[in-house]
């Protein structure tokens, strides 16, 4: 048993470390190296638990995903898909928008093969559960090719804000928004009805919004 808490506490431990590192440095700069030294474990330790960096921003990125679409859901009270769809993907934009540190590390995460591999079976299960009343003829390829085709979309947008930053971030929240309910088979009226709730609900609700994301930064840095 003493055995088993140890190691429980070492894993933490890393992720712990990763997290802080990612936020404050960004994840390209975190070596495994300045891990291994902020977490005061040996080489051996850390490999026994991740095969690389790669596999910690996974175990990561997993906790945000879920955290993300749960406090979406307790932000809007009722299970409106398009709404919580929404609020969803405005949460993740809000937290990276105030971390660009947490934008480069959405972006890291993307590019590496076990988060597209979790996006896409996770994020597919997540859109079939939202969607599936537009969706009837829908099989699961299908949600899989237009899960990965939206997470590109959130991407490239993604890589604009770090990079560039020309583009009026509510503009861009809308229009991410737009494009992820039309690709799910929205209709265009319950489409514009989820977007005009999400602005008010992120104006009128600002300091709970402020406080939810606060929630989703501290999971980021600290876990739950």
């Amino acid at each position: 048993m003493k055995r088993i808490e140890q190691s429980n506490r070492v894993r933490a431990k890393i992720l712990e470390v990763s997290r802080k590192l990612f936020v404050s440095e960004g994840y390209e700069k975190a070596t495994i190296r300045r891990i291994i030294e902020e977490a005061e474990i040996t080489t051996g330790s850390l490999y026994h638990f991740f095969k690389n960096k790669e596999e910690i921003l996974l175990a990561i990125a997993s906790e945000v995903f879920n955290e993300a679409g749960e406090t979406a859901e307790r932000l809007v009270g009722e299970m409106d898909p398009p709404l919580v769809f929404a609020m969803e993907v405005g949460l993740q934009f809000y937290l990276c928008q105030k971390k660009l540190t947490i934008a480069e590390t959405y972006l890291a995460a993307y590019k590496t093969h076990g988060v597209t591999d979790m996006i896409g079976n996770r994020g597919s299960h997540r859109s079939k559960i939202l969607f599936e009343k537009y969706n009837p003829a829908f099989d699961e390829q299908e949600y899989l090719i237009r899960t990965l085709a939206f997470r590109g979309v959130f991407q490239s947008l993604l890589e604009e804000m770090v990079h560039s930053g020309k583009i009026d971030r509510l503009r861009m929240m809308a229009t991410v928004i737009q494009l992820g309910l039309t690709t799910f088979g929205v209709p265009k009226e319950e489409m514009e009805i989820a977007l005009q709730k999400t602005f008010r609900l992120l104006k009128e609700r600002a300091a709970e919004i402020e406080s939810l994301s606060e929630g989703l930064l501290e999971i980021f840095v600290n876990g739950r």
